[in-house]
């Protein structure tokens, strides 16, 4: 069984059966039709003829900055959604946060000609856009808005100003934001302007600014210090959910009645924000869509390697989960 038969059945040309084979866009009544020929033929296509004629692998490699993370688990499974069903392979590369690995990894991506690279959550340098700009590789970013790249991130700034606002409109008074570095331009930089967009619109609120690292520990140390310099902060803001756990503990060692003396809430919706007691209000951002929508697009470069997608960027919503905590 080949392409060609495949076609033949569905009634289109074998390059619209390629095209639904790597992800490209087609009209739903052909997308039905190959499907149902694919389906009564049993046609599986052939890995090794593909890339002998691509010069390219069936690997799509997947650069992330950490594994032990909800947001980057969630994007993961929306990428592998999406190039399982065209047969492509994952190759993952973790850089545990060590920016210089990424290049490398893309180096070494490209060398083994995989097909293309997605990555996640990057910071970007000018040393960094050099090397992939000079790569000749599709690749597409997850989690960053950088011209001259292909984009899937999410709405930062105005996601953390509206959960600002829940909390001003609850009544609190005093409220103190837990960021991360702001040379990640989404989680660092973007939501603490959201941040601030909110409680400069309000000047009766009182605010502080502490940082953390992208754990938990981070998260505990800076709530820590924010309550022991002002014991009259009643709303916690945090940047990441890890920084949220660690605040929590916090507020538990001082037995603070959360959702009653004070406020606290963050960015990722994970099963963990239900074990806290009450359930912590979160920020949801649509991480597995992301995933999903940067393979799409990764998928149609590759099936389509003359048409230019440097322009594309995608920025998806939010919804704002309230469970009590604020």
């Amino acid at each position: 069984m080949t392409i060609k038969d495949v076609a033949n059945l569905a009634g289109v040309s074998t390059a619209a059966v390629s095209r639904y084979l790597n992800g490209g866009s087609l009209s739903n009544e052909k997308k039905e039709a190959i499907r149902a020929a694919i389906e009564q033929t049993g046609y599986r296509p052939s890995l090794t003829a593909r890339g002998m004629r691509t010069g390219t692998m069936n690997q799509i490699g997947i650069i992330v900055p950490r594994v032990h993370s909800y947001s980057v688990s969630q994007i993961l499974e929306g990428i592998t959604d999406v190039i399982n069903l065209a047969d492509y392979m994952p190759i993952l590369g973790c850089t545990n946060d060590r920016e210089d690995k990424e290049a490398d990894y893309v180096r070494l991506m490209s060398g083994n000609h995989v097909a293309g690279v997605i990555l996640m959550g990057t910071m970007m340098s000018p040393a960094k856009q050099d090397v992939l700009l000079e790569n000749d590789i599709p690749l597409v970013i997850t989690g960053q808005d950088f011209k001259g790249f292909p984009c899937v991130y999410h709405d930062d700034f105005h996601a953390i100003e509206e959960l600002t606002k829940r909390l001003i409109e609850r009544g609190r008074k005093n409220i103190c934001y837990i960021g991360v570095t702001e040379r990640d331009l989404q989680a660092g930089l973007a939501r603490r302007k959201g941040f601030e967009a909110a409680v400069f619109k309000n000047s009766h609120i009182r605010h502080t600014i502490k940082m953390a690292d992208f754990d938990a520990q981070s998260g505990y140390d800076a709530a820590k210090e924010a309550l022991e310099e002002d014991a009259t902060i009643d709303g916690i803001i945090c940047a990441t959910g890890n920084a949220a756990n660690g605040a929590l503990q916090v507020l538990y060692e001082k037995n603070l009645r959360i959702g009653d003396e004070i406020s606290i809430a963050a960015v990722e919706d994970s099963w963990m924000n239900q074990v806290a007691k009450p359930q912590l209000s979160t920020v949801h951002f649509y991480y597995r869509q992301c995933g999903q929508d940067a393979a799409k697009m990764l998928l149609e470069k590759i099936s389509n390697p003359e048409e230019s997608i440097l322009s594309r960027r995608i920025c998806l919503n939010y919804t704002i989960v309230d469970r009590g905590s604020i």
